[in-house]
């Protein structure tokens, strides 16, 4: 069936008796180009198994069978064949051609003031509301009718979200559900001018791009009889100019990232290219976010304060070798004062990726504008390019005690996903056929998670304990677990992916689990923590096109009505203290340690959490760090050496709270014993929690 439809086929069965302001129309009413009327549902009961309404080319000859629905939608009872019910004739949704799905509009208690900001601000088509949207998606993208309430389900009830394009797009034709890709540039010039045209589309369809330019020979390198380059930096200033140039109206604007690995001859002038002073302007990318890739062997060279060769991309020879320790100042230097470079341990990723892409030689050179996509890209072993895509969606950890022990839940958000990356391959114009070829060939995916500290904070279980670490470990082996086996099972049931059947395995989805920040969908899921970050502050004011909010920990709200200390008094001395409940007397020293903020916890903390989930995680994590301005270059040093030495995959931004007090770090110089790991894990037990945290800030202007 035709997926491309426009947004004025949406067709919205309804209640009329709770729509009293419409005007009925014939059979049914007229509402900015919906069409709303009652319908009869088929009983739940009388359902089977039916074709997938969305196949894969490579698996069309196969039996289109689906994972095996429940027989009722999750939390209700079936309704009897041949049964008049009252709920025959309530709410309900349906795209053409698609599954009618019923939605309960009290579930809107569930979204908060701001939830409901955002969503009408960016989400919803004209006449929409909010269960609609949540239908809408689930209709469109649910593989029958029980599947697809289930769904609903789901996603009205907050157990998971989709990504804002899967919200925003999803049974529409003004975009595409998915806007993550990574690729990568060729070493010459018909191979610059491809990636600088792929951008393109892409940032018009609101991507995320993340593009290695390592393959690119540095400045004065030979070329041609007589010629010499002049670099990486002035192809990758002009995809900032062409990124910044494309945007897809209000809701999604183009954003991109640069990789470069740390061996590259320019990394020194890569480091600092959006820093706005210093330098020539003419070699600086101000708009472009950039990530270092950075390798075991420069770890090592760190560690041992050796001399670091910097190569040619095009024979490997050695350009000129610099301080290994030097580079890295230089780069730690950069994320405190400007928030990134982004690090990813690429080794690290390498070792992680799936067996069958191993054994394929495809390698992981980049990440995507969020680091915490690892795919493989460029040229591969059948002598295509690819661009990697990574759909996207977040279990909400918040409600966990609801979904945890439903054996249904997470494979049928796996096969949800699976429909929406085959809508993204079946619809996806040919400008994108490298993204369209790697979607079809990995078929991976980035299930993910949101709402790990306010699910700490609901059982009163600080950040900073070994309780959180026992919990950590749960949740992520249970999601692990069962993600594997919606893989193997949609193997079974639509075919293994073209990559890991051609190696004899059965698996849907080359890669399963990603975490993404989830700055956006953690708001519509009644504000709980973004991703698997601590929460910055327990209130703050977020201003939004519908007016200004005042967000409250609603964890924290509980406590203080028990105390009876849930004032506007105590509020506005929270806010004065930038979010803190430190000084508040009538809190426990626990219930301080358990409402604690992101800059007064130990970064040590974070990097311990993340490791800890790493062996889950098929991909890497957006792990942001939170540090003062004047942090210690010993804290500075070991928590990023830390995390490569426990075995983390990426980090993200490192948010600062002073850009103006950056300069503490600007003559960092490391001493041998800071790289002293015994003398620094000695630290750890011994050192008060959060001692790293103190000052006033302002928000590093590249943490957005």
């Amino acid at each position: 069936m035709p997926l491309d439809m426009d947004d004025s086929k949406f067709t919205a069965c309804s209640n009329l008796q709770e729509k009293s302001s419409l005007a009925v129309t014939g059979a049914g009413v007229e509402l900015e180009g919906y069409q709303i009327e009652k319908i009869r549902l088929p009983e739940q009961s009388a359902m089977t198994l039916h074709d997938v309404t969305m196949d894969t080319p490579h698996t069309a000859d196969r039996p289109h069978d689906v994972l095996p629905p429940v027989d009722h939608p999750v939390g209700e009872q079936a309704v009897g064949e041949g049964e008049e019910t009252p709920d025959m004739f309530d709410d309900v949704v349906q795209l053409p051609g698609h599954h009618a799905v019923r939605v309960d509009r009290s579930r809107d208690s569930l979204l908060t003031d701001f939830g409901k900001a955002t969503l009408n601000n960016r989400y919803l088509l004209p006449g929409e509301h909010y269960q609609d949207l949540f239908a809408r998606v689930a209709s469109y993208y649910g593989a029958d009718q029980g599947h697809a309430q289930r769904i609903y389900d789901y996603i009205s009830r907050h157990w998971f979200m989709p990504a804002t394009p899967i919200l925003s797009n999803g049974g529409t034709s003004r975009g595409l559900p998915i806007s993550c890709f990574l690729n990568e540039a060729e070493d010459s010039l018909e191979g610059i001018v491809g990636l600088w045209n792929e951008n393109v589309w892409l940032a018009s369809k609101g991507g995320g791009i993340g593009s290695y330019w390592g393959n690119l020979r540095s400045i004065g390198e030979n070329i041609g009889r007589n010629g010499k380059t002049s670099g990486v930096i002035p192809f990758i200033r002009v995809m900032d100019s062409l990124t910044l140039a494309i945007s897809q109206g209000s809701l999604r604007r183009g954003s991109a990232a640069v990789y470069l690995p740390v061996w590259h001859p320019e990394i020194e002038e890569f480091t600092e290219m959006r820093r706005p002073t210093g330098g020539d302007p003419n070699r600086k990318a101000l708009n472009l976010h950039h990530g270092v890739l950075i390798t075991d062997a420069f770890m090592r060279a760190v560690e041992a304060d050796e001399e670091w060769p910097l190569l040619s991309p095009k024979d490997h020879s050695i350009i000129r070798k610099v301080s290994a320790r030097g580079l890295w100042i230089r780069i730690l230097t950069a994320r405190m004062e400007q928030g990134e470079p982004y690090v990813i341990y690429s080794d690290h990723v390498n070792r992680a990726r799936p067996e069958h892409h191993k054994l394929a030689g495809l390698e992981v050179k980049t990440s995507n504008l969020c680091a915490e996509i690892t795919l493989p890209t460029g040229i591969d072993h059948h002598g295509k390019n690819r661009t990697a895509v990574c759909c996207l969606s977040s279990l909400n950890l918040e409600t966990w005690d609801e979904w945890k022990d439903d054996p249904q839940f997470i494979e049928d958000v796996m096969l949800f996903l699976d429909n929406v990356l085959q809508d993204f391959i079946d619809r996806a114009p040919d400008d994108m056929a490298r993204a369209k070829y790697a979607a079809a060939r990995e078929r991976s995916v980035g299930l993910g998670v949101m709402g790990y500290h306010s699910f700490l904070q609901a059982r009163m279980i600080p950040f900073e304990s070994v309780m959180a670490k026992v919990w950590n470990k749960k949740i992520f082996q249970h999601i692990r677990a069962q993600a594997d086996a919606a893989s193997k099972k949609l193997a079974e049931l639509r075919g293994p992916c073209p990559d890991a059947e051609e190696y004899g395995f059965m698996e849907r989805f080359s890669h399963k689990l990603a975490i993404a920040p989830t700055a956006s969908i953690s708001i519509i899921t009644g504000n709980a923590s973004p991703g698997i970050e601590p929460i910055s502050a327990n209130v703050f004011l977020q201003k939004t096109l519908s007016g200004s909010f005042s967000v409250r920990n609603r964890h924290l709200t509980t406590i203080l009505e028990e105390r009876g200390q849930n004032t506007d008094k105590v509020w506005s001395d929270i806010t004065l203290s930038k979010g803190s409940v430190q000084h508040l007397d009538f809190l426990t020293q626990d219930e301080k340690d358990v409402f604690k903020t992101a800059f007064e916890l130990d970064q040590r903390w974070v990097v311990e959490h993340a490791a800890d989930r790493a062996p889950f995680i098929c991909q890497a994590q957006s792990v942001n760090l939170f540090l003062p301005a004047d942090v210690h270059k010993r804290d500075l040093h070991q928590i990023h050496f830390q995390a490569w030495k426990k075995g983390l995959k990426s980090l993200y931004y490192c948010r600062s709270l002073s850009v103006q007090r950056a300069d503490a770090v600007s003559t960092l110089a490391v001493k041998s014993d800071i790289l002293d790991d015994e003398k620094y894990e000695a630290t750890v037990q011994a050192a008060p929690r959060g001692k790293m945290s103190s000052g006033d800030y302002d928000e590093c202007l590249a943490c957005q």
